[in-house]
C-alpha cells in the first residue's frame, strides 16, 4: 500500500497531449538544491506532509475513467518505493496511460516497466554533465546508473524526452554543451528555468535563473542534436 504527499486532478501540461492527473510521490535520492517540492524530499518535512492514500487514490481515478487520459507519475522519484510497480499495474489495468517522471538511477526497475509495457512515457532529468552529478546526489547513486538509463530511453522501446534546469552558479553555457555531447542524439530534449521559491536549499531562493535570452542562444547552438529542442 502506497501513500502519496499530493494529486494534482487535473493537468493539461504535464503529459503531452494528454488529459491527466498528476500524483506526487515522497522521497527522494537526490537532493537537488533547486528543487521546488521540499516538502517531498526532505524527510523532516515528509513527516508533516498530508498523505493520500492508495485506495483514495484509486476511487479518485475510477471515478474520473471517463475524463481523464493517463496518470503522471512524480515525487521526489518515484521509483524508490517497491510498490510502485503494482500499483502501475493496477491503474494500467483500468485504461490509463502512464507517464514517469525520473531522475534515471533506477535502470533495471525502467527497464522492466517497459519491458512488461506497464508506461508508455518517461521524462527524465539530465542534471548536469557527468562531472557535475556530486552537485546533486543524496544516497551513493553510482553515475553509471544514470548512464544505463539514458541508453534505455534511447533504445525507443517508450516515448521519452530529456530535460535539465538550468541551475544558477551551478550550470553554464559549456556544462550543458558538455551534457549534449553526452545524450545526443536523442528524441526531445527541454531546458527549463529554476523557480526561485520554496527550495530545497533556502540560498537558492535568492538566486536569479537565466535570462531567457541566455537560454534561448543556447537552445539554438544545441537544437541540431535532436528531434525537438525547447526552452519550458
Amino acid at each position: 500500500m502506497m501513500f502519496f504527499g499530493g494529486l494534482q486532478k487535473t493537468t493539461l501540461v504535464d503529459y503531452p497531449g494528454k488529459v491527466a492527473a498528476t500524483l506526487f510521490t515522497l522521497g527522494c535520492n537526490f537532493r537537488c538544491p533547486y528543487c521546488h517540492n521540499p516538502e517531498l524530499v526532505l524527510p523532516e518535512l515528509i513527516k508533516n506532509q498530508p498523505k493520500i492514500s492508495q485506495k483514495d487514490v484509486l476511487e479518485f481515478l475510477e471515478e474520473r475513467k471517463n475524463l481523464l487520459e493517463g496518470i503522471c507519475l512524480t515525487g521526489g522519484e518515484p521509483l524508490i518505493h517497491k510498490e510502485i510497480k503494482d500499483f502501475i499495474k493496477t491503474v494500467k489495468a483500468m485504461g490509463y496511460l502512464i507517464k514517469l517522471d525520473t531522475n534515471g538511477s533506477f535502470p533495471d526497475i525502467l527497464e522492466n516497466l517497459i519491458e512488461e509495457k506497464l508506461i508508455d512515457y518517461v521524462a527524465m532529468d539530465i542534471k548536469g554533465p557527468k562531472k557535475k552529478y556530486e552537485f546533486f546526489l543524496f544516497d551513493s547513486v553510482p553515475l553509471a546508473n544514470i548512464e544505463k538509463s539514458v541508453k534505455i530511453l534511447k533504445k525507443g522501446r517508450v516515448d521519452y524526452e530529456f530535460r535539465t534546469t538550468l541551475a544558477p552558479e551551478i550550470l553554464d553555457e559549456k556544462d550543458i554543451i558538455d551534457l549534449v555531447n553526452w545524450i545526443k542524439p536523442a528524441r526531445r530534449y527541454f531546458l527549463q528555468n529554476f523557480q526561485a521559491k520554496k527550495n530545497v536549499n533556502p540560498e537558492f531562493q535568492k538566486k536569479k535563473p537565466w535570462e531567457r535570452e541566455r537560454a534561448e542562444a543556447l537552445i539554438i547552438k544545441i537544437k541540431s542534436s535532436f528531434k525537438f529542442c525547447t526552452l519550458r
